[in-house]
């Protein structure tokens, strides 16, 4: 009888703490989304402000820049 009490102790702590990470998982991609799409809108907001057709091929230089540093680190 201990023994099976053990097994369903075991079995409900791996279920609650996949469920737990599911929760942890779903969270963070949620406020990754709504990060993404606040920079999306700032990104647009500073890109119409700017006039010059210079300063926006160096912001485009910088974010692709950024891009690609955070490509290279996955890696």
């Amino acid at each position: 009888m201990p023994a099976v009490f053990i097994l369903l102790r075991s079995l409900v702590i791996r279920l609650l703490s996949s469920r737990l990470a599911g929760s942890v998982a779903q969270y963070l991609r949620r406020i990754l989304s709504t990060g993404a799409t606040h920079l999306g809108t700032a990104l647009r907001h500073i890109w119409d402000r700017v006039r010059s057709q210079e300063s926006k091929e160096a912001i485009l230089g910088c974010v692709l820049c950024i891009l690609n540093m955070h490509k290279k680190v996955e890696n």
